[in-house]
């Protein structure tokens, strides 16, 4: 039971390090929380990436052209199998581009869904799915 507690702390403790290495733009810390196989995808675009160097080229792309982002998670659900693990939580990712004429933010919420193995280096995502499930503000401020 102990150690069931430990990897679940372990694990969200991963889910939190990768939103504030998104906020931060630690991509090195960021790499380091995918396995070297790991897979990446965002529901409903069909875009699938494999290994974290695609990963994390396609995150830092997209996160380089906002001013300022922050990223919130809640409700994980983690179920631990041994050396392999699912997780799931809500999330909320607020987006800021200073100067657009129709607003400045973009707020979006929904789950990521995740698949994680225990290594030497701890537990690290194997998948990610990400399902936006709501937005609100200035879709400008993701789009162009």
């Amino acid at each position: 039971m102990l150690q069931e507690l430990a990897d679940r702390t372990a694990i969200v403790d991963a889910v939190i390090a990768y939103a504030t290495a998104l906020d931060t733009r630690d991509w090195e810390t960021l790499g380091g929380l995918f396995t070297g196989d790991a897979r990446w995808e965002y529901s409903g675009s069909g875009e699938r990436l494999c290994g974290p160097d695609a990963i994390i080229a396609r995150i830092r792309t997209s996160l380089e052209r906002f001013d300022a982002t922050h990223h919130l998670n809640g409700n994980h659900v983690v179920t631990v199998h041994g050396d392999e693990a699912e997780h799931t939580c809500y999330y909320q990712a607020q987006h800021v581009r200073l100067g657009l004429p129709d607003g400045e933010k973009f707020l979006g919420g929904g789950r990521y869904d995740d698949r994680l193995r225990r290594t030497p280096d701890g537990w690290r995502f194997a998948h990610r799915r990400i399902t936006g499930v709501w937005s609100e503000g200035n879709p400008a401020v993701i789009t162009s």
